[in-house]
């Protein structure tokens, strides 16, 4: 499982790994045990891992990039909490605004930038903007959160000004995308309680109907002296283990019978 990305940014010794296959690795560098350093893996996308960014007002929460699709996820949920439309072209890097928690801006592999605002609007991109004519590979965001350095495949730079919309901190932001969070969450993990319920109850019912046809089962040993003994008794004659009749052929026994 080879490594791609890396986010390295909370406190305690944890950081998270995007791997080529599509999951995201966390890791614990000073866990006491061997086994306890590889904690949770998280499936993630259908390609490469290309960025993992941690939220930076609420670090519980980290966005992967990779495929066609930006994905949020909780570190305490092993399913992706969000999930962007589907894009026409790869996206490559994100990074989150450092003055707006529901702010991020993603590159593409069509040289595209686009800025997502998620306190206004979840399904599509606030700004897009084509900015070169090649992939754009990286994307970073200036400490005030205005400019945004945006690098090309062929080593381009640009550099971009956002408008105070995306810069600055809107009224009661930072407690709607805490809630909008927090909603996510408990729909996701009621979908996964929902989920281990019916996986479990199909258990269950595959148990049970194991069971049920072990016992229905009857050896056929003992099936072939039943069946023998009901031919016996039907044709009013003896079978080989009785005493009354034996060594009599049925052709006798039936004579001796309509004799009588």
């Amino acid at each position: 499982m080879g490594g791609v990305s890396l986010e390295y940014s909370t406190a305690g010794g944890k950081f998270l790994v995007g791997t080529e296959q599509g999951k995201v690795v966390a890791c614990n560098r000073k866990a006491k045990n061997p086994s306890d350093r590889v904690g949770t893996i998280y499936e993630g996308h259908c390609g490469p891992v290309y960025a993992l960014a941690r939220n930076p007002f609420f670090p519980k929460y980290f966005m992967t990039v990779g495929d066609w699709t930006v994905r949020l996820w909780n570190e305490d949920i092993k399913t992706p909490v969000m999930t962007s439309n589907y894009a026409k072209d790869y996206i490559l890097d994100a990074t989150w605004s450092p003055t707006r928690p529901g702010v991020f801006a993603t590159t593409k592999m069509d040289g595209t930038l686009d800025v997502w605002d998620y306190f206004y609007k979840q399904n599509e991109p606030a700004l897009s903007l084509q900015v070169d004519g090649d992939g754009l590979a990286r994307v970073k965001m200036q400490e005030a959160g205005r400019w945004v350095a945006a690098g090309s495949v062929d080593g381009s730079v640009y550099m971009l000004e956002l408008c105070d919309g995306l810069s600055q901190m809107q009224q009661n932001e930072k407690q709607g995308v805490s809630h909008m969070l927090d909603r996510e969450s408990k729909r996701e993990k009621n979908l996964e309680a929902r989920a281990k319920e019916l996986r479990a109850r199909e258990l269950r019912a595959k148990g049970q109907a194991k069971e049920e046809g072990a016992e229905a089962a009857v050896p056929w040993e003992e099936r072939r002296k039943e069946v023998e003994a009901e031919f016996w008794r039907l044709t009013g004659l003896t079978g080989p283990e009785g005493v009354t009749g034996e060594g009599i052929e049925p052709s006798e026994k039936s004579s001796e019978t309509a004799e009588q």
